[in-house]
């Protein structure tokens, strides 16, 4: 039986027993992707020669395909499958919404709609808060979403006469749908939110 041994750097290596996490960034050659490569994971974008990773090596649990369907006039797309397939429902879903701003200083509703019962939602809130330039020091700002039962809550620290966003979302039940806010340190913010919610199943 003919052994065969590559050298690398000064060592020789059996040609079928490469010793285990010994491939990296410097052993690869960029815009040749090969099975050893791949086994040892060490490959980024640049060993990747463009078009040729495709659906048949893709793990299909973790991507989506490009939607390929649309829906009759007066219908709305209510899902969309991993293979691009839409799923129409009858009628558009029914939105609801809210715009608020207020003088944060403890826990304060910035802005509120009613969600009515028959239904799940998917809520969206972005509240921006300010705090003041002549603020003695910078502020926790802390915003909660509620859907129903359901709360997301996101803080985000504002330094003096800067603003910074908190994004929110969730889905839940019909019920109160609320952005709340609370600061931190007796240090007052301005937060101003929209609430927008959209009906994911149920009656209209």
């Amino acid at each position: 039986m003919v052994s065969l041994f590559v050298a690398l750097g000064g060592a020789a290596y059996a040609a079928g027993g490469v010793p285990f996490n010994s491939v990296g960034e410097a052993q690869l050659r960029h815009s040749a992707v090969t099975h050893a490569k791949l086994r040892f994971n060490a490959v980024n974008y640049q060993d990747i020669v463009p078009g040729t990773v495709g659906r048949v090596r893709a793990n299909l649990g973790q991507i989506q395909a490009r939607v390929n369907g649309t829906c009759p006039p007066g219908t709305a797309v209510g899902a969309v499958d991993s293979s691009g397939n839409v799923t129409c429902n009858p009628a558009r879903p029914s939105e609801y919404g809210a715009i608020g701003t207020q003088s944060v200083n403890g826990a304060t509703t910035v802005a509120s709609a009613t969600l009515p019962a028959g239904s799940s939602y998917l809520a969206f809130a972005n509240p921006s808060a300010s705090a003041a330039k002549t603020a003695p020091r910078a502020v926790d700002v802390t915003c909660t979403l509620t859907v129903g039962d359901a709360k997301q809550s996101v803080t985000s620290t504002v330094a003096p006469g800067e603003t910074e966003s908190i994004p929110l979302q969730l889905a839940g039940p019909a019920g109160a749908a609320t952005v709340s806010c609370l600061t931190a340190g007796g240090t007052p913010a301005s937060v101003t939110t929209s609430l927008n919610a959209v009906q994911t199943s149920g009656n209209n």
